[in-house]
């Protein structure tokens, strides 16, 4: 049987865990290890020379106190499970990780952890802003999950990010589109004259977007990005292409 290592970035109390758990257990032996709380923005940051406590929830359930995404898989792939992982799935998020969001979701950076162990991975995200029902992304997961289980040596060192819309019409391979936000930074001070901040924004534009993952969503489709690790722009290596002097 398969082992397939779970995590998530919202934590024990993800809304999508329990059904992404419940769907994959049907095709593998599962194991989760999540973030105690809250770590959404956190990219593929990792903890140094610091320990973190795990507690155990239940059987082949395990919350990491303190700990990022990207730890809780690094833990599962070098301490838990060793070389016992085929698959590697991270979510479901309650919100979309479309575009440029890849860089800053620690979904991605948890499914991205297991690419470079060089295992199959997916980051998985609800479609939506804070879904409510996750049992059809869960089912479409799964069926995605099986699909790559058969084939595991294509999909060696790659992260597939996942969005998935509710009622999807099927399936889209895409390239990842671009997003606008009318970012902010708000300012307050206390009565020593401490300022304190706190980045605030909302979603403006996705900008030109045909065909990409943001033009796929949009469209009803489930919206599927494969993401390589190497991420040098060979086109500025030509010869001639980048000059420093000299």
């Amino acid at each position: 049987m398969h082992t397939i290592l779970v995590s998530n970035d919202d934590g024990v109390k993800g809304p999508g865990l329990r059904p992404l758990v419940k769907e994959l257990s049907k095709i593998a032996k599962v194991y989760v290890i999540v973030p105690k709380h809250q770590m959404s923005g956190t990219g593929h940051g990792i903890t140094l020379a610091k320990y973190k406590k795990t507690e155990k929830i239940e059987k082949d359930f395990y919350a990491i106190k303190g700990g990022t995404p990207a730890d809780c898989v690094k833990y599962g792939l070098y301490s838990f499970l060793k070389n016992k992982v085929d698959l590697v799935v991270s979510g479901i998020n309650t919100c979309p990780n479309l575009g440029q969001d890849v860089i800053y979701s620690g979904t991605v950076g948890a499914a991205r952890e297991g690419a470079l162990k060089g295992i199959p991975s997916l980051a998985v995200s609800a479609a939506e802003m804070y879904a409510q029902d996750y049992e059809h992304s869960a089912a479409a997961v799964r069926e995605i999950a099986a699909k790559i289980l058969k084939r595991k040596k294509c999909f060696k060192n790659i992260c597939l990010n996942i969005n998935i819309p509710r009622n999807y019409k099927g399936i889209k391979v895409v390239p990842l589109g671009l997003r606008a936000y009318d970012e902010n930074v708000e300012t307050v001070t206390d009565k020593k004259g401490n300022f304190s901040y706190k980045l605030s924004g909302r979603f403006v534009s996705g900008g030109k977007n045909k065909g990409t993952d943001i033009d796929m969503i949009e469209q009803g489709y489930i919206s599927v990005t494969p993401l390589i690790l190497d991420q040098t722009d060979f086109s500025l290596i030509k010869k001639g292409s980048v000059e420093f002097g000299g």
